[in-house]
Order: structure tokens, then C-alpha cells, then sequence
């Protein structure tokens, strides 16, 4: 029996998974761009009615037939393989005995899949703009739970020792309310994404400024506690924030003046600013999420202080 610790497939999965995921990610952005989520009709069985294909066996040439029916049936295809990839790292996490952190946050990783997934084909099934703006925010929690998994399995974060540092509490309690702030803004852009309603684009505007400084705060917490692995992952979520930024006003420049508006036709510059825009801000939230277990592990603070004490145990 493999013994804890000496498998590299818990490591190599988790990292697989949450890279396929990125796809999955940028093709779902460019089907809800394209307003293609109906492009093909169906679930496990595709076309009903007029050819009853299996989804794993769809034909090349619909497959092909345009960008939308492109995009839609490649990013069913990713989260098929996400939903494998995903089997395979809880079997993976049992065989070599991780721990008992892992192996429940490779179950909640493949529970996210799965939960995403059924969203994703009773959206399509019920027709329903509801479930499309669900399977739209879902994805992101998603995709941030799958990165959880990627950190547990970091040799250095398993081995990270707990030290005193500057400010640690504030740090601790700033790292939670960017993570709230953050998931806050993707759920206000989805909104806007799936209905295109003014309102929604005034409060995604607004409140882009509160997440933004809510990073930024973070970030300059993380920077000035004189610790090289936290200071580190500042510069990282400072940059990935600084390009959401700019990637949001080039969607709305591109979305207002290129495309006519939010019902106008999609221009190639909204499909690719929009698209990006979803992608990074998956990123920026994934950073976060990544801080917030970072500072929950490095920082020596009573228990009752954190609300992260079950990583505390991921060897």
C-alpha cells in the first residue's frame, strides 16, 4: 500500500484538474458571451429528435457548424473530463492516505463538479435563464474549490511552520472580507452578463471600486508583515486585480461602443475582452482564496481565531 506522502498522483491530478477547469472556464465566458447556451438542444442525449446523440459521440460536422454550437458542446466536453479528472484525484487521495484534510476537500471538489454539471444540463433541459445565471456563479466557487485542492497538495504549504507576525489578525480578518468582496463582485457580473440590466451594470461599476480596495488592502497587509512567501503572493494579487481592472473597461468600452450596447450583435471585441474578464476575475478570486490559506496557516494566532483550522492539519 502506498504510504502517506510518497504518491505524486494526488499532486499531479489535483494540478490536472484545476487546469482543465481553465477551459471549461473560458468556454462557458464565450457560450454566455455569444448568447449560445441553447445552441444545441439536449443534455447526455443531444439534438432530440433530430439525430439523438450521444454527447460523447457528437458529430464533427455539427460540432463545427458555428462558433456557438463550437463553444457550447467543447465546454460540455471539459467539464466531462473536469468531472473524470476529478473521480480519479479522490481515488488517488484515498490510495496514498494524504490525510483526512485532503481527502474531504477532494470529496467537496468532486461534489462541486458534479453539482456544476447538473446545474449546467437542467439550465439547458428547463430552458432557464435562472439556472444559467446560477450555473454562471456556481462555476466560479467551482473552479476556487478545485484550487483549494492544488494548495493543500503544495509540499511548501504542508510544511509551512507557524510563526508571529505583525498585524496577523487584521491580516487574517482583511483576507476574509477581500474573499467575500471578491465573490460578491463575480456574482454582480454574472448578473449583469445574463440579463444585461442597467441596474446591474451601476452596481457591478460601484462595486468594483469596494473589491478592488478590499485586494488592495490585502495586499498591502500581506506586503508589509516582513514575510517573503506572503509578500510574494501580494505582488501576485495586486497584478492580477490591476488587469481585472483595465479588463473591465475594455468589455464595457467594447460591449457599449464596439457592440451597440448589451442586446446589440456580439463583436469579436466584446467575445474576447468579456471572456478574459470572466477568466481573471476567476483568477483574482482564486488568489484570494490561495491568501486566505496562506495567512491562516503561516500566522500563529489562538485557534479560535481562525476559520481555516482544518487546513492547519493538511501534511
Amino acid at each position: 500500500m502506498t504510504t502517506s506522502g510518497t504518491s505524486p498522483w494526488p499532486r499531479r491530478l489535483a494540478l490536472g484538474t484545476w487546469l482543465a477547469a481553465l477551459p471549461l472556464v473560458v468556454l462557458g465566458g464565450t457560450v454566455t458571451t455569444l448568447r449560445a447556451g441553447m445552441a444545441i438542444d439536449g443534455w447526455w442525449v443531444l439534438d432530440r429528435g433530430h439525430g439523438d446523440h450521444f454527447l460523447l459521440a457528437y458529430p464533427i460536422e455539427k460540432w463545427f457548424a458555428n462558433s456557438g454550437t463550437f463553444a457550447e458542446h467543447s465546454h460540455r466536453l471539459f467539464g466531462t473530463l473536469v468531472g473524470l479528472l476529478s473521480i480519479l484525484l479522490v481515488g488517488a487521495s484515498h490510495r496514498a492516505k494524504v490525510g483526512a484534510t485532503r481527502i474531504k476537500w477532494a470529496w467537496i471538489g468532486l461534489a462541486a463538479v458534479c453539482a456544476q454539471g447538473a446545474i449546467g444540463g437542467f439550465r439547458v433541459l428547463e430552458s432557464s435563464p435562472d439556472l444559467a445565471f446560477l450555473h454562471g456563479v456556481f462555476a466560479q466557487a467551482t473552479l476556487a474549490t478545485l484550487a483549494v485542492n492544488v494548495v493543500l497538495s503544495d509540499p511548501a504549504f504542508g510544511a509551512l511552520p507557524r510563526v508571529s507576525l505583525a498585524g496577523a489578525a487584521s491580516m487574517r480578518r482583511a483576507s476574509v472580507l477581500a474573499l467575500l468582496a471578491v465573490y460578491a463582485q463575480i456574482v454582480l457580473g454574472a448578473w449583469l452578463r445574463h440579463t444585461g440590466n442597467d441596474l446591474a451594470l451601476v452596481a457591478h461599476i460601484a462595486f468594483a471600486a469596494l473589491a478592488t480596495g478590499a485586494v488592495v488592502v490585502l495586499a498591502r497587509g500581506m506586503r508589509e508583515c516582513a514575510d517573503g512567501e506572503l509578500a510574494r503572493r501580494a505582488m501576485r494579487l495586486l497584478g492580477l486585480i490591476l488587469a481585472q481592472v483595465v479588463l473591465g473597461l475594455l468589455a464595457l468600452v467594447a460591449i457599449l461602443l464596439v457592440s451597440g450596447g448589451f442586446t446589440g450583435e456580439v463583436s469579436t471585441a466584446e467575445t474576447l475582452t468579456a471572456t478574459a474578464h470572466v477568466l481573471f476575475g476567476a483568477f483574482v478570486l482564486q488568489a484570494t482564496v490561495a491568501a486566505v490559506m496562506w495567512i491562516h496557516r503561516r500566522c500563529a494566532l489562538d485557534e479560535q481565531a481562525s476559520v481555516v483550522a482544518g487546513w492547519e492539519g493538511a501534511r
